[in-house]
């Protein structure tokens, strides 16, 4: 059963000093007018500490002075879709409680419950960022974000994340342990002449996802026996990322391929951080969309082979630090390449089986401490897309925990994958998830 979260306040929190009219309008990079107006949801969770509880007042302080720092994300999305007007209407905050415990949560993990404790009742509102705590009845709590992607990925989420705990513990306006925002603005990327804008502007109910999504743990040392299986005379040394998401494409398209009784050819959409590929490289600190993608392919009715996939994604990206990632920079390219990437008739049509594969390692969301300690467990990206794989460090950051979307029909026969149970876990204890 769904646990049941009451909502007890909502209100608007604006930047605690006032945007400089100077300041007042930021342009969108090329990258940021092509990406969706979904929603990219992050969610904390922190046990009790020593009976204190977590003070939400001093939370709603810190993130007004964060959003003096990223004001931008105190703005609204202009109906143009080419700018953010930065004239503070501030970003939603809402506290819920809940009678549960956190551990009843974490033990017994409902996935596609959890969007209970993010505030996409409110999605929308047009808002770019919207935040709901949720208290447990243990005293333990929930932060969770709904940051817009037309103006952050993963990384930007980061440095937000990062941003504001050092605010909330330090007491400090601008924190020496951050390094302040730099915003991807169209003069870093900027847009072909007469570019035609079409994706809308407000974000709807923020969930996208159809289907099921399921968690799956690959312990460190099962990643270490996966990486041997997956590694051939082209890949002598598969990472980490490139074993695990080669184990669950493989293990989607056997499942796609069953139910549906159609070897279709099947693309697998890897999101390649740009930060440090562009020409010259952006800092870490940068805020925006600076993600690009590779697309290695099967072909229709191909064996699936572990080693044979992870080698398709290895010269994806070799191909791509050639070479691909100049099209971001040269915008025009880019653009034929994304109408071909949204074209019905085009390459990636209905005739193949596209998946979308993204990885969150290393952005080091288990260190964002508010003086409550780290987090005991993090979730992202869920609800976001459907044919999704999203890889997650586990605690001691050895590890990956994957969540997948697919269909109901296809989710029933992937999770009895043998290739699959053999490495990975299906939602275990999430307190006791250890190698």
């Amino acid at each position: 059963m769904a646990p049941k979260v009451d909502i007890i306040n909502e209100e608007i929190i604006k930047p605690s000093i006032p945007t400089p009219k100077t300041l007042n309008h930021l342009n969108f990079s090329f990258l940021d007018q092509l990406a969706l107006p979904v929603y990219v949801p992050l969610l904390l969770f922190y046990s009790p500490k020593n009976n204190q509880i977590p003070s939400i007042s001093h939370l709603k302080s810190s993130l007004s002075k964060t959003l003096t720092q990223f004001y931008p994300f105190a703005g609204r999305v202009n109906d143009d879709n080419l700018s953010i007007s930065c004239t503070d209407e501030g970003a939603i905050f809402v506290e819920a409680e809940t009678n549960y415990s956190i551990n009843d949560i974490l033990t017994q993990l409902n996935v596609d419950s959890l969007n209970q404790f993010l505030p996409f009742h409110l999605a929308n509102k047009g808002c770019i960022v919207l935040i709901q705590t949720t208290t447990f009845q243990c005293g333990g709590i929930t932060v969770g974000l709904l940051m817009s992607h037309k103006i952050s990925d993963a990384s930007s989420i980061s440095s937000f994340v990062k941003t504001w705990t050092s605010v909330h513990v330090s007491g400090n306006d601008n924190p020496l342990s951050v390094s302040k925002p730099e915003f991807i603005s169209d003069s870093v990327l900027p847009p072909p002449k007469n570019f035609p804008v079409t994706t809308p502007t407000t974000p709807d109910s923020g969930i996208h996802a159809k289907g099921i999504t399921k968690r799956i743990v690959f312990s460190h040392s099962k990643i270490t026996s996966l990486k041997a299986k997956a590694a051939s005379s082209t890949v002598k040394n598969p990472t980490r990322v490139e074993a695990v998401a080669g184990l669950l494409w493989k293990s989607a398209i056997s499942a796609s391929r069953s139910t549906s009784g159609l070897s279709k050819a099947s693309v697998l959409g890897q999101a390649v951080n740009l930060r440090k590929r562009l020409e010259p490289n952006l800092p870490d600190n940068s805020v925006g969309n600076a993600i690009g993608f590779v697309t290695p392919e099967t072909a229709v009715g191909a064996e699936l082979e572990l080693q044979s996939m992870v080698g398709l994604m290895r010269e994806a990206i070799e191909e791509f630090k050639k070479n691909g990632y100049k099209k971001y920079q040269d915008t025009e390219a880019y653009l034929s390449y994304f109408k071909a990437l949204m074209d019905p008739d085009g390459p990636y049509n209905g005739e193949k089986n596209f998946y979308l594969c993204s990885s969150w390692s290393r952005f080091e969301f288990y260190e964002a401490d508010f003086g409550w300690g780290c987090p005991v467990w993090f979730i992202g990206g869920i609800s976001m897309f459907s044919n999704f794989f999203l890889l997650l460090d586990t605690r001691d950051g050895k590890g990956i925990e994957a969540l997948v979307s697919l269909s109901e029909e296809d989710m029933r026969l992937f999770e009895c994958d043998e290739d699959l149970l053999e490495f990975g876990s299906f939602n275990p204890n999430v307190l006791q998830v250890e190698d």
